[in-house]
């Protein structure tokens, strides 16, 4: 039988290390350490907050500074208003019919052909009294002014003259307005 061979040990190690973790150096360093980490998180946990909020609070001064600019702009707003309002259209002026083109309406169909003694527009209505034109011609006027998109229609209350055939007529017409239709 062979004889088994177990090692053994035949030299014996006497190195000693020494223990440094409670030497001072090894705590300053375990200090540094916590120190800064305590640093790092400080820095993340409230500078940067900090940092923030003093940004915000300049951002709040500059609106603040704004609305205040602002506002004293709009300080004489009621003022304004009332005089714009005092100027401007009301809303039963808006759906009245421009006047001047109902002026320029009588002159371009009336103009050339009679001569206009009278207009008077109230509201939706026009009321025209024109001389100078034969019976012909007073119904071409008529003709003309149902033309245009503003005349809802028209009516000739009077067309007279004394004369014999032919001669100039004294006409009275009332016009009814309206809008013009806006084309979409």
């Amino acid at each position: 039988m062979k004889q088994s061979a177990y090692p053994t040990k035949t030299s014996m190690n006497l190195f000693y290390k020494p223990d440094r973790t409670t030497k001072p150096a090894t705590t300053a360093l375990y200090v540094l350490f916590v120190l800064v980490c305590l640093l790092g998180l400080g820095k993340l946990l409230v500078y940067d907050l900090w940092a923030e909020n003093r940004e915000a609070q300049r951002g709040l001064a500059a609106a603040e500074e704004q609305l205040t600019g602002t506002m004293a702009q709009l300080a004489d707003y009621n003022e304004v208003r009332e005089r714009y309002s005092r100027y401007s259209a009301t809303d039963e002026e808006q759906a009245l019919i421009d006047r001047v083109e109902v002026l320029d309406m009588l002159e371009e169909a009336v103009g050339g052909i009679a001569r206009l003694d009278s207009v008077s527009i109230s509201g939706d209505a026009a009321q025209v009294q024109f001389s100078g034109a034969n019976l012909a011609e007073t119904a071409q006027i008529v003709r003309v002014l149902e033309s245009f998109p503003i005349v809802a229609g028209t009516v000739v209350n009077t067309a007279s003259t004394m004369e014999t055939a032919g001669a100039q007529v004294q006409t009275s017409i009332m016009i009814q307005l309206q809008k013009e239709v806006e084309e979409g």
